[in-house]
């Protein structure tokens, strides 16, 4: 049985579906938390979301975010989130979530693309999943909240 996926743009509409898929991804999330970012998200001219719909529902999503770099000239695309629902992994919606978003990135005169994924045992699929994708592993990230330091 072959699946009939469309790849768009995210709507308001999907949020309850975001919010699903956001806690599949290992960000367990309320669907007001969701309304709050998707509001900043969806505004913001730097951000595209895009979504894998099937059978009426959100099944995937692509989140990029563009910008500049200090380190090389050209715009850069980060893919800031990239999840398909369990129950539809392994049916190609991956590969055409990452497709439409280099076709996306390429007219918008995007130079590059990066993506960060954990470095847990459970996320080695997601690695080969973006090897045979064509991304190559690169620097190991850190994050940290910041904080206010007292002067005196």
């Amino acid at each position: 049985m072959s699946l009939d996926v469309t790849i768009r743009h995210s709507s308001p509409t999907d949020l309850q579906d975001m919010v699903i898929l956001m806690d599949q991804l290992g960000y367990p999330t309320t669907y007001a938390e969701m309304e709050e970012r998707y509001t900043h998200i969806s505004t913001d001219a730097n951000f595209t979301t895009l979504v894998a719909e099937a059978r009426g529902r959100v099944v995937g999503l692509i989140g990029l975010q563009t910008s500049y770099l200090y380190e090389k000239n050209g715009r850069h695309c980060r893919i800031l989130a990239l999840v398909v629902h369990d129950q539809f992994r392994g049916s190609g919606i991956g590969p055409l979530l990452i497709l439409e978003a280099e076709q996306w990135a390429a007219t918008h005169d995007v130079d590059s693309l990066s993506l960060n994924s954990g470095n847990r045992p459970e996320r080695e699929a997601a690695h080969e999943f973006y090897r045979q994708m064509g991304f190559t592993a690169g620097s190991t990230g850190f994050s940290k909240k910041p904080q206010i330091l007292q002067h005196t």
